[in-house]
């Protein structure tokens, strides 16, 4: 039987995959196979299908594919701030992979909460067949515990050294070390011995990877880190945090290109020339050129290249079980030489 599907005031009739299994002369079962790429389904049988598919204008319905074969043809893809630029560019990258597997994408945004984050991923769990949980703020049991569920591809965070990692969790990160140790390079080089850094979340991983790595390098050469909690990593946390730096401080290194951003808004708010009395440092290169003045020096942490190896690992779980994309130093207008009574 069709289904009517009445709208705009028009009726239309919709084909079912009933039918079209039947024009082929194949099982419900196979022509569901052989609609979704099954290699299980020999060359022949699956133009056949096709092509009684598209003389009668089929447009697969993901709920019916889903009862037949019991796969959604969904993932579920998790943000703790879908705003942020450097989640939509992973997101843009993703999806352009996915889709030419014709997977469609639910998105949930956790607004920095991690209590709405697990629940969001308790919604998700019966409607899509991967999740991918980025840069999340849940705990390392909350992770392990949905992936024993169904697989899970776990971006820009990694679970505790030692932690047992289930067979169904994929585990693709941001080596944050690389950019960060030639960022403090790059300062130094400018004379500059005193950094401020604005942190990011308290249960961000990112953040604890960022800390770290500028701890490392600033110890290498001496330099004097001060960290400066920030609420959330947005462009307002960013102006409101200025307002109250020491103004001895020559050099502010931000958890994100955002906050770094609202740093430089204040700046010029209060008369701070960039980079004439105080540098200004990002991360992430996520900016639209142009919008950030002047032009921010950042560390370049490449979401596109993120985003495309977590939807390799989405599509081949097993082969890509971990991976790391590697940040590097842009520098760009809003560094220069440290004062000279600052040095």
């Amino acid at each position: 039987m069709s289904i009517l599907d009445v709208s705009g005031g028009r009726v239309k009739v919709t084909t079912t995959i009933r039918q079209v299994a039947a024009a082929a002369g194949v099982s419900l079962a196979t022509a569901s196979r052989a609609l979704s790429g099954s290699p299980a389904v020999v060359e022949s049988t699956r133009k056949r299908v096709q092509q009684a598919a598209d003389d009668l204008d089929y447009n697969p319905s993901r709920l019916g594919r889903s009862l037949v074969t019991g796969s959604t043809g969904n993932i579920g893809l998790i943000f703790p701030d879908i705003s942020n630029p450097f989640y939509t560019q992973f997101l843009a990258e993703l999806e352009s992979v996915v889709a030419a597997r014709d997977i469609g994408i639910l998105i949930g945004d956790a607004h920095e909460d991690s209590h709405r984050e697990a629940s969001l991923l308790r919604q998700m769990v019966t409607q899509v067949d991967s999740l991918v949980l980025v840069s999340s703020r849940m705990t390392d049991a909350q992770i392990t515990a949905a992936a024993v569920r169904l697989p899970v591809v776990l971006a820009n965070r990694r679970l505790a050294p030692g932690s047992i990692v289930p067979e169904l969790l994929s585990q693709i990160v941001i080596d944050v070390e690389p950019g960060f140790s030639a960022a403090v390079d790059h300062l130094y080089a400018l004379g500059h011995r005193r950094l401020t850094y604005l942190d990011g979340p308290a249960r961000s991983w990112s953040a604890r990877e960022k800390r770290a790595s500028l701890t490392r390098a600033c110890a290498r050469l001496g330099v004097d880190l001060s960290i400066v909690p920030v609420e959330k990593p947005d462009f307002e946390s960013g102006r409101q945090v200025a307002r109250h730096l020491d103004p001895n401080t020559t050099v502010v290194v931000a958890f994100n290109d955002q906050v770094a951003l609202g740093v430089l808004s204040t700046c010029r708010d209060r008369g701070i020339v960039v980079p004439v009395n105080m540098s200004v440092v990002g991360c992430d290169d996520s900016l639209p050129i142009g919008l950030a003045w002047p032009a921010l020096t950042t560390i370049d942490s490449s979401s596109r290249s993120l985003g495309a190896l977590a939807a390799q690992a989405v599509l081949n779980p097993a082969v890509h079980r971990t991976g790391s994309v590697p940040t590097r130093l842009v520098v760009r207008e809003s560094t220069g030489p440290a004062r000279p009574s600052m040095v």
